[in-house]
Order: structure tokens, then sequence, then C-alpha cells
């Protein structure tokens, strides 16, 4: 009984100086970003907070190395610009929802319903920061991502079909998980 030969593994190249370089820088900032969110998640940037949040890494680390967590990041996971765009378009909804609402607030004025928007997005890390994305924004409430239909709460029901900037936070997202 002749067995098939097991492939040779593959010979890893080592990172050149300036893909180094990139990398650690990637991964400063990208820490850099979690940490700032671990503290905002808090509200407060205590030494107790930013133990937990070491000690949740570390554990992180741990698993990754001992085989039980693997962690299969996509190449989009790295692009920094990607995640900039992110940041600054979930940023850019929040700050004109605020004004939307502060204004219907003054006015009494709202237009409450649940809009069904198609969901594009495969990856359920993706489907996660949409949905916090949409529930961040004042105004909208992620409700239910079933199959590829997302429902979301709006305090102002929009005159289209869809929600303003939605593809484009789909698309970076898209990017960034796929």
């Amino acid at each position: 009984m002749n067995l098939p030969a097991k492939p040779l593994p593959r010979q890893v190249q080592p990172l050149g100086k300036l893909a180094r370089m990139r990398r650690m820088a990637t991964v400063l900032a990208l820490g850099g970003a979690l940490g700032g969110l671990w503290v905002l998640l808090w509200r407060e940037p205590r030494p107790s907070v930013a133990l937990a949040g070491g000690a949740f890494l570390v554990g992180l680390w741990v698993l990754q190395r001992t085989g039980r967590v693997a962690l299969a990041l996509p190449k989009g996971f790295f692009r920094l610009d990607l995640w900039l765009r992110f940041l600054a378009l979930v940023g850019a909804r929040v700050a004109v929802a605020v004004g939307q609402t502060a204004w219907a607030a003054l006015r009494g004025s709202i237009r409450p319903g649940i809009l069904a928007v198609p969901l594009r997005l495969r990856s359920e890390t993706a489907q996660l920061l949409l949905l916090w994305a949409i529930t961040v924004t004042p105004g909208t409430i992620a409700l239910l991502a079933e199959g590829d239909v997302l429902y979301v709460h709006c305090l102002h029901l929009p005159a289209g079909s869809g929600l303003p900037g939605l593809a484009r936070l789909q698309d970076l997202l898209e990017r960034i998980w796929e």
C-alpha cells in the first residue's frame, strides 16, 4: 500500500526591515486604537482599567500560542487606512445624527419606524462591527440580522429605501474582513 507523500513545509521568508517596521507600526496603531476604545468603554483611564485590558491581551496571546484560539486575520485587517476611514465614517455619522436628533427634539417632530436593509457582509465580525456602528449612532438601533436582511429601528425614517452612508460602511467592512 502506497501512502501519499506529505507535502514539504513551505519555507518562510524572513521579513525585510521595511516590512517589519510597517507591521510593527500597524500593530502599535491598532493596539493604541483598541486601548483607547477600552478606556472609552470603561469611561475612566484608571490603572485598574489598563491592567484589566492588559490581562485580556495576555490571555488572548496565551490562548493563541497554545493553539486554542486561531487568529487567522484577513489581509485587510492590517490596513490602517481602511480602519481610519471606517472610524471617520462612523464619527461623521454620529456627528450628523446628534445634530438631527437634537433638532428633532427641539421641533418635536419624529418619524419612527423599522427599516429592512440588505446585508451583504458574510463575516460575523464584519456584521458585528456594522451593528455596532448603527447602534452607536443616535436615532438608530440595530434590532436583528437575519440571513441577508438587517432590521434597524430609526427615530427618523429616511426618505429613500436605505440608511444614508450604510452602503459605504458595508463596502469598507467587506474590504477589511473579507
